[in-house]
């Protein structure tokens, strides 16, 4: 059976790559001008930010490429994504996080979210999100994971 399901996979990819080919030869006389752009693009979605002059334009083409698309589903969504997987990479690698408590870490996730205590009333009372944000208790693993759900980031960024 695995043997019948590889032939059809190899079947249907040869069918996929007749149908890009057939594609290409039918939309090359209306892209040919536009072959430059289409390289830098590919260039953008593949290779690794060099610098932080390229980590600028190519944060530029990310608002770009968004600013373009309707849905997450368009093709310049699909390219923002793949030049944001490589900012990411870069970012991993070059970008120094500062050493912050994970008090200083609500407090500023607070301000800049516009968050109240008491909007955060579901994860913890106001009075113990008070003794956090004062340095005088210390965040549960409940508290770790439901501010960092709250505010979408990694529970590692309130481990302090």
């Amino acid at each position: 059976m695995d043997t019948l399901m590889m032939m059809q996979n190899t079947m249907t990819n040869q069918n996929n790559f007749a149908g890009l080919a057939q594609m290409f030869s039918q939309i090359a006389p209306q892209i040919k001008h536009f072959a430059s752009d289409l390289a830098n693009l590919s260039s953008a979605c593949t290779t690794p930010v060099k610098d932080n002059d390229d980590l600028a334009e190519r944060m530029a083409l990310i608002d770009a490429l968004f600013n373009c698309a309707d849905t997450e589903d368009d093709m310049s969504a699909i390219f923002a994504h793949m030049v944001t997987d490589r900012v990411y990479e870069y970012e991993q690698k070059n970008l120094v996080m500062p050493e912050v408590t994970a008090a200083e870490a609500l407090a500023f996730f607070m301000a800049e979210n516009g968050v109240k205590q008491r909007d955060l009333s579901h994860i913890a009372t106001q009075s113990i999100i008070s003794e956090i944000l004062n340095g005088k208790r210390k965040m549960t693993v409940e508290h770790i994971k439901g501010f960092a759900a709250h505010f979408a980031v990694p529970e590692k960024t309130f481990l302090g």
